[in-house]
């Protein structure tokens, strides 16, 4: 089917006059980097253990508060129940255990309206697990992780799944995030910080050429954004790292961050991370989590920013 000639011109004049609409935001700095945007294959990559997942659950929680968004989500290797344990603990910016029952109830079944889980008991194809994604009402799907689909386990196998979520997105205007694993050549010794670095000896987050399966994650999604952690560093293990390596438009916003200079995101307690001392789910909440936490918390900002920043 041929486009019909003169169907762009409201973009080009929306784009000429500045009206281009924005991705959405959550209120805090990780917006300059990173915004929702429908339509789009979203590429997540990280090692092993260092809270992909974790990371997503709280960004997809906080675009849901805050811009009334709905996600379905299969996660082979969490359980939903942990997952939603997690969620709640960070909208109630309390430590679950000192939830009530009734509270407990209340928060999990006020997400659950925004959230639905996909029994991950079963081994889906990637056109089994599409046709779930296309039949529910969210508006971003979440695959966790890619390496977890009963699909081929090949270079083309690959291509055939990409084709068929880029179809996917532009049919159905739902927007897709994928969890992906690197290489093991990626945790290998010659990935480690020099000795001259302050971080010298920790694993250094995959490049994005490092992904399993190749440069056909690159070439097929649109925004891409690794997550790392140092897991063993006393203070750095508090800290999130959120390197965004692609966005494919930028008029729409966000851009990609600088080498070596993550957004740093601390991990609060299990209470939400806050960035730059905002916290995006602190007026969202049906109350507010303790001062005392958050002055803890800007101590070690300051000490671990200074640090990043030598």
């Amino acid at each position: 089917m041929l486009i019909k000639s003169g169907s762009g011109i409201n973009y080009l004049l929306d784009y000429k006059n500045g009206k281009i609409k924005q991705g959405l935001q959550i209120g805090c700095p990780l917006d300059d980097y990173l915004r929702f945007k429908p339509k789009q294959l979203n590429i997540i990559l990280g090692h092993d253990n260092v809270g992909k997942s974790y990371f997503i659950n709280w960004y997809f929680l906080t675009l849901s508060l805050t811009n009334n968004l709905k996600f379905i989500i299969w996660s082979g290797e969490n359980q939903h129940g942990q997952i939603l344990r997690d969620m709640v603990q960070m909208y109630s910016g309390r430590p679950f255990k000192e939830l009530s029952e009734k509270e407990i109830i209340s928060y999990s079944t006020f997400l659950e309206q925004s959230f639905t889980f996909i029994d991950n008991s079963k081994l889906y194809k990637p056109e089994e697990l599409l046709e779930i994604f296309r039949n529910s009402e969210a508006d971003a799907c979440l695959i966790d992780p890619f390496t977890g689909l009963d699909r081929q386990m090949n270079y083309e196998g690959n291509y055939k799944f990409l084709n068929m979520a880029r179809q996917f997105v532009n049919e159905t205007g739902k927007t897709i995030y994928i969890n992906t694993h690197p290489t093991s050549e990626s945790g290998r010794s010659g990935n480690l910080y020099p000795d001259q670095h302050h971080w010298k000896g920790h694993l250094k987050p995959p490049l994005k050429d490092h992904i399993e399966g190749g440069k056909a994650f690159l070439n097929r999604c649109d925004d891409m954004f690794v997550i790392h952690r140092l897991i063993k560093h006393e203070t750095m293990k508090y800290f999130t790292m959120v390197g965004v390596e692609k966005i494919k438009d930028t008029d729409t916003g966000g851009k990609h961050t600088e080498l070596d200079v993550p957004v740093l995101c601390y991990y609060n307690f299990g209470l939400g991370f806050t960035i730059e001392s905002k916290d995006p789910l602190q007026k969202l909440r049906p109350k507010q989590a303790p001062i005392f936490k958050q002055q803890k918390k800007l101590d070690i900002w300051d000490e671990i920013n200074k640090k990043a920043n030598q």
